[in-house]
């Protein structure tokens, strides 16, 4: 609606705090592909004006900036603990822990422990912290693409969007040979989404 009443992009999303849900975190990952064209503080710039489009409080940024941060590293190929702490030492020249008050909100994942919670203390509900959290754990502590995604999913609360998340990263590190084959073929509008990937690929 408000994109249509002529207002910017990046000041259309909701700045309350309550505007913290999980649909930027849900789609921000083809961002982190335009690591080879674009310098890293750029790039967590425009990951974060992409959050702003629906979600554009700070905390909603910065899951995305995190996000990116860790996919980034695994795209350039380290492990998947690696990539998480490589992901948040990265981003410590952008986000300055000691002055950035909405850094408290994350402190359990910039703790670097993440995986080593037990389940029973991660949440997985439509709160973006809550999925960051549930997503880095659930790809720490399984070892393939569909293990880490049901994982997520039997979590249970918002599933899809954590599984989403989680599938994101996992995809990354597992490749798409070592998605099941059955969830592929089963995948609605799949050529469209193919179609979108090569459109992607060709922007790049």
């Amino acid at each position: 609606m408000r994109l249509q009443q002529g207002v910017s992009p990046i000041e259309a999303g909701g700045k309350t705090e309550n505007s913290n849900g999980n649909g930027s975190l849900m789609r921000i990952l083809p961002i982190a592909y335009f690591y080879r064209t674009l310098d890293f503080p750029e790039l967590i710039r425009r990951s974060h004006q992409v959050s702003c489009i629906t979600h554009a409080h700070e905390r909603s940024q910065i899951a995305c900036g995190i996000y990116i941060s860790i996919a980034v590293c695994l795209l350039k190929g380290l492990d998947l603990r690696s990539a998480y702490i490589k992901g948040i030492e990265n981003l410590q020249s952008i986000y300055s822990i000691e002055s950035h008050p909405e850094l408290s909100h994350f402190n359990r994942v910039l703790s670097e422990n993440i995986d080593r919670l037990s389940v029973d203390s991660i949440r997985s509900g439509g709160y973006v912290i809550d999925t960051l959290e549930a997503s880095l754990w659930c790809l720490l502590n399984t070892s393939s693409y569909a293990e880490a995604v049901l994982q997520a999913v039997n979590l249970g609360g918002d599933t899809d969007t954590t599984a989403a998340v989680t599938g994101g990263l996992a995809g990354i590190y597992y490749g798409v040979e070592n998605i099941p084959t059955e969830w592929i073929e089963q995948t609605a509008r799949k050529e469209d989404i193919m179609n979108l990937a090569a459109r992607l690929e060709a922007s790049l």
